[in-house]
């Protein structure tokens, strides 16, 4: 450590914008000058496959062209297109090593595999179409093809085919012959899972394999082919995302790049190595008003997640995405002198000033200057925070350009969409609705995307998107894990209690729903509690009694014990508010229809009541399962009779009475 890591890298993304040979090679000399040993080529993604793959001929014959592209004010038209040979390859292997520098490619699963799919869609995962009632298989469910912008897009090889393993596979066969060091790069990153739920192949393996999440299918896909890869002697470097199915064998790299760092340590811990490419501190491709000079000098060599386990990092690596760098000359920008910075941290002692630490990165940019690359001006390498935010306006006003705002509007509706069925999953919602729900979103990102009938799932989906939002950066953010949970699981029963009317999954409460995801009701305990101030702007608290709730006196008083608690520490000014409720429960009648012994008198029991409706039949809904709709032609003789309550109360509608309602303050503890 104190002489410095083994591993000093860089990557090279040219998927989203193809290089030249001659322009590669230049990089390759100006890494060698900054100290690099390690190149990590980043050679297929959704918008290009750029390496030939003999057994598999239209990889490259489609999977390099894509034509026109959407990447903000840089070139619709520039290097979109373009592949090498195995012959080009191995010249560049060479060249590199004769400079120091190991290649290691990157061949991307199962996700950013657009590019792969619209080449040899039957790798790809067939689909699984829930109508109400029943579903069917579609074979060839999406369209593939090239992306032309930038953004995360569904397509995943599947995970159910063996037949789509034994493909990578042979991919990799090929692979392995082009590139002699001992590392293969198989991605794992940003593989959003909507079309592996789908699907009918990877839903069978997981019922297999006993696994219960998609993210552990990965985890399998990826161990599959990492056992493929080290029988052949070779190690397998993924990115992090993949440690979200769970551990992997030491004989993994893990490449860090953001979130996952518990994770990522975790393997630390058993004896993994990783490699540091964290986003805060060694992204190329962002803005200097984002990472300049400076912030790499002071960006920590060893991060908090490895703190302990020095032993296991290997070094660091600062990658070039290109959505927005098409040509050397933007590259150059970009790299340098911040691809020096890097290499310096990963070589020099960690206790180097700033001012000696800047000028050896002048005398690198001097050197790589000489070569005819040009890189970013001194003004550039130490901004001040005004002049940051400055940059990054300059920057926004480059990549938001109109004709990529709708690229990145599907990627961040799709994005929405994966975190929303997990947490649909989550929460309790039918499998095959909550699919259904999520279909209506992909129709409207997709043309031709098949959906079935709607039953609610549509505005259901809406909501929780909104609500998933807001739990991650907006209203929810501050309030305790299980009191967003309890509360959301308002849509799972309001399914449930739809499948009781009608036979079938289905939503009708959006009318109700919104106050949940705006969290002005919350779940606490068995009762839910709702802020609703007076005319006068006074503050109140309405109780509403979920259809599942306990209404036996300690839980009850265990739920308002919670709510006050809840209230006096996140709206001090609700703390004593006063309780009211209105609802069927608290009805007179029900003494008549009810022995005195029933649970619903618990209930009662804490309330002074200060209005009645004896009209109200409400109780309806509850007691039968007859929503508003269905009591219009209601034959009241066909109504069940299961339970006490339900005979006696289908008895007094019968003689033309009404179970009635109540209005009351919670003025003492239930008992």
């Amino acid at each position: 450590m104190a002489n410095g890591f083994e591993y000093r890298g860089f990557m090279l993304d040219v998927s989203r914008h193809y290089m030249p040979m001659r322009d590669i090679k230049k990089l390759i000399d100006a890494a060698q000058i900054c100290g690099m040993n390690r190149m990590h080529w980043h050679l297929t993604d959704d918008q290009g496959w750029r390496i030939e793959i003999k057994k598999y001929p239209r990889l490259t014959g489609i999977g390099s062209h894509r034509g026109q592209s959407y990447f903000g004010v840089f070139s619709d038209t520039e290097n979109n297109d373009g592949f090498y040979t195995q012959k080009e390859i191995r010249e560049i292997v060479a060249y590199a090593k004769e400079h120091g520098i190991e290649i290691i490619p990157e061949i991307e699963m199962p996700g950013h595999a657009s590019a792969m799919l619209a080449a040899y869609p039957q790798f790809g995962c067939r689909r699984v179409v829930h109508g109400r009632t029943d579903s069917r298989i579609k074979d060839n469910p999406y369209n593939y093809q090239v992306e032309v912008s930038v953004g995360i897009y569904p397509d995943l090889i599947c995970g159910g085919k063996d037949e789509s393993i034994r493909f990578f596979e042979d991919i990799l066969d090929e692979v392995m012959t082009l590139f002699p060091y001992p590392v293969i790069h198989i991605g794992g990153d940003e593989a959003i899972k909507l079309h592996w739920r789908r699907c009918p192949d990877c839903q069978a393996r997981m019922e297999k394999l006993g696994i219960q999440t998609e993210e552990e299918l990965q985890r399998w896909m990826v161990l599959e082919v990492g056992e493929y890869l080290a029988s052949k002697g070779r190690k397998t470097m993924v990115w992090c995302d993949v440690l979200a199915g769970g551990p992997l064998p030491d004989h993994f790299i893990v490449q860090q790049w953001m979130g996952a760092s518990e994770a990522t340590r975790a393997h630390l811990a058993s004896g993994g190595k990783i490699i540091i490419s964290d986003t805060a501190g060694y992204y190329l491709d962002y803005p200097f008003g984002r990472i300049d000079v400076h912030d790499i000098w002071q960006y920590p060599r060893i991060p908090a997640y490895a703190e302990g386990y020095e032993s296991g990092v290997l070094g660091l690596e600062c990658p070039l995405w290109t959505e927005y760098v098409t040509d050397l000359k933007r590259a150059s920008f970009q790299l340098f002198p911040r691809m020096a910075a890097v290499a310096l941290k990963a070589s020099e002692p960690e206790s180097m000033d700033w001012p000696a630490f800047r000028g050896l990165i002048a005398a690198k940019q001097k050197e790589i200057e000489a070569l005819g690359l040009t890189g970013a001006p001194e003004s550039l390498w130490e901004l001040t925070p005004e002049q940051k935010k400055e940059n990054l306006a300059d920057w926004e006003r480059l990549t938001r350009t109109p004709s990529i705002m709708p690229y990145i509007h599907f990627e961040n509706r799709l994005m929405l969409l994966e975190h929303t069925e997990r947490f649909m999953e989550e929460i309790g919602i039918p499998k095959a609705f909550a699919e259904r729900a999520g279909d209506r979103i992909m129709a409207s990102l997709y043309h031709g995307h098949i959906v079935t009938e709607d039953d609610g799932a549509g505005e259901m989906v809406h909501q929780l998107m909104e609500a998933v939002r807001n739990r991650r950066d907006g209203v929810w953010t501050m309030f305790p894990e299980n009191v967003w949970l309890d509360t959301m699981k308002c849509f799972t029963r309001f399914v449930q209690e739809h499948r009781q009317c009608y036979g079938y999954d289905g939503y009708d409460r959006g009318f109700w729903t919104p106050r949940q995801v705006q969290a002005k009701l919350f779940r606490l305990g068995e009762l839910e509690y709702e802020m609703l101030p007076d005319k006068e702007g006074n503050p109140r608290i309405f109780l509403h009694i979920p259809s599942d709730a306990n209404l036996m006196p300690d839980p009850l008083n265990e739920s308002v014990r919670l709510a006050r608690e809840f209230f006096a520490s996140y709206f001090p000014e609700y703390a004593d508010a006063p309780m009211f409720c209105e609802t069927w429960l608290l009805s007179p009648k029900l003494h008549e229809l009810l022995p005195e012994t029933a649970k619903i008198f618990h209930f009662q029991s804490g309330f002074e009541l200060y209005g009645t409706h004896p009209d109200s039949k409400a109780a309806i809904l509850w007691v039968f399962h007859k929503t508003a709709i269905q009591q219009k032609t209601l034959d009241l003789n066909e109504l069940d009779e299961s339970t006490t309550l339900q005979r006696s109360m289908k008895a007094l509608l019968l003689s033309g009475g009404a179970p009635g309602s109540a209005d009351g303050q919670l003025v003492r503890p239930f008992s």
